[in-house]
């Protein structure tokens, strides 16, 4: 008796297989056939479900996203007792310890050359990212921690400035620059009262961001 065909295990055979290879041999460099080799499949069985390989790191981004999704979703949970700035602290802590929430970052490194990827990227950051700091940001301004007549606009600030504009891989840079803008972000969060930035933080940042982008940017020690 034939094996019945399961759709949506091979949407995520497909999707694992390509995330593997995008991350060891970068989007560009891999290939449908090389999906479809690894999956152990035809490629005409990977057009079924997707019509290029941009709609698979798409698809592959969304999961990414979701799952991220998730976890903050857990750190918000343990976190709920703390002040709305501290949480805010925590929870900035926790990503930067988290592997599972840079699993895509060297892929998507790439993906930053795209002019429309950026500007997707911006507007995810504004139109949905954005809300959950904002709401954070309203939880300090009730409890006292922070003090700001502008949440919604300091979280898309924040965003902007931290993922587009602090990201070498969008606007190049050595690691002297780098540090200075991070420097310039934690002085400017702190003069609209959300100081949340330490000095640990930046260079946990700082040492993270030369680790994903030290060949695509030069960086100059």
């Amino acid at each position: 008796m034939p094996k019945k065909y399961n759709s949506q295990a091979t949407i995520e055979n497909i999707l694992t297989v390509s995330a593997k290879l995008f991350l060891k041999k970068g989007f560009d460099k891999t290939s449908i056939q090389d999906i479809a080799e690894a999956a152990g499949i035809s490629k005409g069985a990977i057009y079924h479900h997707f019509k290029s390989k941009d709609e698979i790191i798409s698809a592959v981004t969304e999961n990414q996203t979701q799952t991220t999704k998730s976890m903050l979703e857990s750190w918000l949970s343990e976190t709920g007792a703390l002040t709305g700035k501290e949480q805010l602290a925590a929870i900035l802590e926790k990503n930067l310890d988290c592997q599972d929430a840079h699993y895509l970052d060297e892929v998507m490194s790439g993906r930053m050359k795209s002019a429309e990827f950026v500007l997707s990227y911006m507007q995810t950051c504004v139109n949905q990212d954005a809300a959950l700091i904002s709401n954070i940001i309203q939880q300090g301004i009730t409890d006292g921690s922070i003090v700001t007549d502008f949440p919604d606009e300091c979280a898309e600030v924040f965003l902007l400035l931290m993922n587009v504009w602090c990201d070498p891989a969008v606007f190049r840079c050595d690691t002297r620059k780098l540090s200075l803008r991070l420097r310039f972000l934690q002085h400017l969060m702190k003069s609209i009262g959300i100081d949340v930035l330490s000095d640990t933080l930046l260079e946990r940042t700082l040492d993270l961001l030369q680790k994903l982008y030290t060949e695509e940017v030069h960086f100059n020690e």
